[in-house]
């Protein structure tokens, strides 16, 4: 079921690399003339794709980014512990909308795949409030929160920051990101203390050309949880239309022993 699972959303990339990216591009198939420069929306901020945690971010983390007013996102992806499907596999997905350019609500969703029985299925809301812009000399600033209600029961706050420093307009190296944030996660166990430590981390993006970013970050240990420093690194591919994440991840939880692969995929639509 896994396998046929994996084959099925692969397929679904490949066919989603030949329509258009967003309404106005041009489609990425051979067969069309040359593609013109991509369409760049006024403001973009710290803007990342759909995350462990769940709201949109880096790989682990969520960042201070919000969604253009109008803009509608759907996004999946999956988790590999261990690089195998073998005993869990973990999926999320998140439906978010720009209510104005500073504010953005959604809905997130999460389940773990467990051999033998006993999967755990979880959903909840999400909001992320931009304070600030990344103008000048201060950063983007933004605080959200988000839960998880079902099988896991979880609470979320975040505070995020990020600058950006412009290199060029057209040549491979357009920009570098950086990222900062704060999380605080209370984790519902009945009979433990249900606070879960406090997590710091920071994020690196480098942009290249067509939107293609090198994304890395790190996170300070929670040891509720595990003895390991979180850590992830990969890429993503934030064309609008279509969006891709691939990257390995020590995401800090106890059951993950090495870095372990991360897939995203969604879209972006403006209404």
């Amino acid at each position: 079921m896994r396998s046929t699972f994996l084959l099925t959303l692969s397929a679904l990339a490949a066919a989603a690399l030949s329509i258009p990216a967003q309404a106005g591009e041009v489609t990425l198939s051979s067969k069309n003339p040359p593609a013109p420069p991509l369409p760049l929306e006024d403001y973009v901020g710290g803007r990342g794709l759909l995350t462990i945690q769940g709201p949109t971010g880096l790989f682990i983390n969520p960042t201070s980014g919000t969604m253009p007013a109008g803009a509608f996102t759907a996004q999946y992806c999956f988790f590999l512990p261990n690089n195998d499907s073998d005993p869990v596999m973990a999926h999320g997905a998140l439906l978010s909308y720009g209510v104005t350019d500073w504010l953005e609500v959604g809905g997130l969703f999460g389940a773990k795949d467990i051999d033998g029985g006993g999967d755990l299925f979880s959903g909840g809301p999400m909001v992320r409030v931009r304070l600030l812009k990344d103008e000048g000399p201060m950063p983007e600033l933004s605080v959200g929160g988000y839960a998880f209600l079902g099988d896991e029961e979880n609470y979320n706050a975040f505070l995020a920051l990020f600058k950006r420093c412009e290199i060029s307009d057209d040549g491979f190296l357009r920009s570098v990101g950086f990222h900062a944030g704060l999380r605080q996660t209370w984790i519902e166990k009945p009979g433990e203390d249900p606070s879960d430590s406090p997590v710091g981390y920071f994020g690196l993006e480098v942009e290249l050309p067509l939107r293609f970013y090198l994304v890395g970050e790190v996170s300070t240990k929670d040891e509720d949880l595990s003895d390991e420093t979180p850590y992830a690194f990969g890429v993503q591919w934030r064309l609008g239309g279509i969006n891709i994440s691939a990257a390995f991840t020590e995401p800090g939880l106890g059951f993950v022993d090495e870095p372990s692969f991360f897939f995203g995929i969604g879209t972006q639509l403006s209404f």
